[in-house]
């Protein structure tokens, strides 16, 4: 899991190689526009399927442009070879600006290795020879779906 410090610093990271310049300044957006009565004590989620949304501004020496939530994700995915990235952008619409949105990301990579029949048997026979019960139930349940 990754929080909003943890984000940015990726994001710096990933930016400053893509662009080739170095941000100034990179902030969540504090520019959400509403209208008053009709959303007060609301929050607004949005996740992958909403890559349009501003998330956050990045500043260089000359110029400011914001950073969608698609450009979040993808930077995420340079710095996270890979994995499978989730990323979830919360705004309370009741909070002062400063504290208004909130971004994480769950990170998550696919160690499950493929192993076919000969591997599992040769992996099944050194679980007997080191007496290890669960990696041996383990590999045979593996085994048994493969089998079935």
């Amino acid at each position: 899991m990754l929080n909003t410090k943890g984000i940015t610093e990726v994001l710096h990271k990933q930016i400053a190689k893509f662009f080739e310049a170095e941000p100034v300044l990179l902030e969540l957006t504090q520019d959400i526009h509403t209208n008053q009565g009709e959303q007060a004590g609301q929050t607004l989620h949005f996740s992958n399927p909403h890559y349009w949304v501003k998330v956050m501004d990045c500043s260089f020496e000359s110029y400011v442009r914001p950073v969608i939530l698609c450009e979040v994700i993808y930077f995420l995915k340079k710095e996270f070879m890979d994995a499978e990235v989730e990323v979830n952008v919360d705004i309370d619409l009741s909070a002062d600006a400063e504290e208004r949105i909130q971004i994480s990301a769950c990170i998550s990579f696919n160690d499950q290795v493929e192993l076919e029949r000969g591997e599992l048997n040769n992996l099944i026979d050194l679980a007997l020879q080191l007496k290890d019960k669960e990696w041996f139930e383990e590999l045979s349940n593996r085994y048994n779906a493969i089998s079935a």
